[in-house]
């Protein structure tokens, strides 16, 4: 299970759909972060990262204001098993997100994220 940050405007698309999408969103984050050497490449690796997201940014999205430095996740917890965790996005992840949704669906809507055979 996956809960966020609900900022004033809410995203129009269904709880679970929103669930699925910050699953992607942070399937992404661990994949461009995978693997670094030491706690500086994973820094540097992380702020591209967000940076990219940047320019799809609009002022609405995070909080009035965001802090310099800051978690993405506010909390994270597993259950029992350890079969399901459940994240809490900060407000700047948040924003983070709402950014990363926007790009995918400008991406998708050009066919920018199409995946070519060389790729496979």
């Amino acid at each position: 299970m996956v809960k966020a940050n609900h900022p004033s405007k809410p995203l129009p698309i269904t709880e679970e759909l929103r669930r699925e999408l910050i699953v992607r969103f942070l399937a992404e984050l661990l994949q461009v972060t995978d693997s670094p050497e030491n706690q500086e490449e994973f820094q540097a690796a992380l702020q591209r990262y967000c940076d990219s997201l940047h320019p799809w940014l609009e002022p609405g999205d995070g909080p009035p204001n965001p802090r310099a430095v800051f978690s993405l996740l506010e909390d994270c917890t597993f259950d029992q098993k350890g079969e399901n965790i459940t994240v809490v996005l900060s407000p700047e992840a948040e924003a983070l997100f709402r950014a990363w949704l926007r790009r995918n669906k400008i991406w998708s809507d050009t066919g920018l994220n199409t995946a070519h055979a060389w790729l496979n």
